[in-house]
């Protein structure tokens, strides 16, 4: 492993918590970032500290990428190898959070998502809650997908896996605030494929559908879509009107 390599895993382990403190610093302060407030209710102080504690696991991911690094995988080191293993991980990351999650929604496998889902009304820590078990799951879902692909496949490339989980950590932790950042524009091209805070935030609210990591397509093709996500989004962003409970739901445009 060269320096390099341990700078990149270093930044991966420590960046969802860097993220998490900003946004959280972003609604302490009240900066215009988080002006669109989601729910009007409070984030206890006993859900922060659990918080904190579940997120001792975020490190997980990258001492799961070294062990495969260790073992002499993902050693490709051109540009192309770079885009194309961003790519195939950020494509392959989608199926298999979309796949998982909603097994993890099933009854026999709730235990191990169930800690995540304490948290209803969602907080930029709430990214990185998870119990052991899920969270090991789900980094194993993706690097030993890829793992497989190293070796039978075409060689991937480590700095393009790792840019995606970076990417991730950082998109994740705004994407569980209470504020939406996004601009009331948003929605008319870019919100219909791309899921955004609000999005998830009816997830854990109304505890399932919107199970999508980064995008609505897989939502969309099997019918797990809230059908006022978009209605939502116009109140919270547009009409500037958060939401005044958990199981508050808003009318579609045509009154449905």
């Amino acid at each position: 492993m060269d320096a390099a390599e341990a700078a990149m895993l270093c930044l991966i382990a420590v960046i969802g918590h860097l993220m998490a403190l900003f946004w959280l610093s972003v609604e302490d302060y009240e900066v215009d970032l988080s002006r669109d407030r989601i729910y009007n209710l409070p984030i206890k102080d006993p859900q922060v500290r659990r918080e904190l504690k579940n997120s001792l696991h975020t490190p997980l991911h990258a001492l799961m990428l070294m062990v495969f690094l260790l073992f002499g995988l993902f050693d490709n080191r051109s540009i192309a190898g770079f885009f194309g293993s961003l790519l195939l991980t950020a494509v392959w990351a989608e199926i298999w959070h979309y796949s998982s999650h909603r097994a993890f929604h099933l009854k026999s496998l709730h235990w191990i998502h169930a800690e995540h889902h304490r948290s209803r009304l969602s907080s930029p820590f709430t990214a990185l809650s998870f119990s052991f078990w899920e969270k090991f799951i789900f980094d194993l879902g993706i690097l030993g997908a890829l793992a497989a692909v190293d070796q039978f496949v075409m060689p991937l490339n480590f700095f393009g896996i790792a840019t995606w989980f970076a990417l991730y950590l950082v998109i994740n932790s705004y994407g569980h605030a209470n504020y939406e950042i996004r601009s009331e524009n948003f929605m008319k091209v870019k919100g219909k494929y791309i899921t955004s805070t609000v999005y998830h935030a009816l997830h854990h609210s109304r505890y399932t559908g919107n199970y999508g990591l980064g995008t609505r397509f897989l939502d969309r093709l099997f019918g797990t879509e809230w059908p006022d996500s978009e209605a939502v989004f116009e109140r919270v962003v547009v009409e500037k009107e958060p939401l005044t409970s958990l199981k508050e739901t808003v009318a579609e445009p045509d009154g449905s």
